[in-house]
């Protein structure tokens, strides 16, 4: 399948200089020690699941994009497009990739995050499958729209101006599931998992019929 060799192909290149990799994870870990320092331990666990969620929306904004933008910097965007290649297996593989940085980078702070914070979570297994949900939803819909500005000359300020309004179901369905999972009560999880998922599927399936648009204009 063409995608997963132009998401082994990205994941070779990043493994091998961890660039975005790296900027993502340190990143991450400066505003966790940053946010702990500067939250009051009183009120922590009430607002951890919101801080988290904001850790991973800027790290985001600074990760997901690369992978497109990379690909106008070094000038090889006109070789995807004349390659034998559907421009729906190039966004798809563009996603794969972002979904290994996102899974590595969660891997990294999920747990360096919950003991800065000291926080006591009743439904550790269901957090971090709430958490991984939204995250992979937040790459779909990132990754699709990136496609339509990587040739604007302002793309890295256009893009999170897009995107928040589109993302902000997502943000808050996570954010509910998280807050159930930490207090043990997972009765009305399921409704926030169906958003985050229908969610997830819809910014798919436009981003792969709209793909070919994207990389023709």
């Amino acid at each position: 399948m063409k995608a997963l060799e132009i998401a082994r192909k990205d994941i070779t290149v990043e493994f091998r200089t961890k660039a975005t990799l790296n900027l993502m994870v340190l990143f991450s870990l400066v505003t966790s020690m940053m946010f702990s320092v500067s939250v009051p331990a009183n009120i922590a666990g009430d607002i951890a699941p919101a801080l988290l969620w904001l850790i991973f929306i800027f790290v985001g904004m600074l990760g997901y994009a690369r992978a497109f933008i990379r690909e106008v910097e070094l000038e090889t965007l006109d070789g995807l497009k004349t390659a034998p290649v559907n421009p729906a297996s190039i966004v798809f593989g563009k996603i794969l990739y972002n979904i290994t940085l996102m899974l590595v980078t969660e891997a990294v702070v999920l747990p360096v995050f919950i003991g800065v914070f000291d926080i006591s979570i009743a439904k550790p297994g269901i957090f971090a499958g709430v958490l991984t949900l939204g995250n992979i939803a937040f790459v779909i819909a990132t990754s699709s729209l990136a496609t339509l500005v990587i040739k604007s000359r302002t793309r890295e300020l256009l893009l999170p101006v897009i995107v928040f309004p589109v993302i902000f179901p997502i943000i808050s369905s996570t954010i509910f599931g998280l807050n159930l999972a930490m207090n043990g009560d997972v009765s009305e999880i399921a409704q926030s998992l169906a958003i985050i998922t229908s969610f997830s599927i819809v910014a798919l399936v436009i981003a792969l019929l709209t793909s070919e648009y994207a990389f023709t204009e």
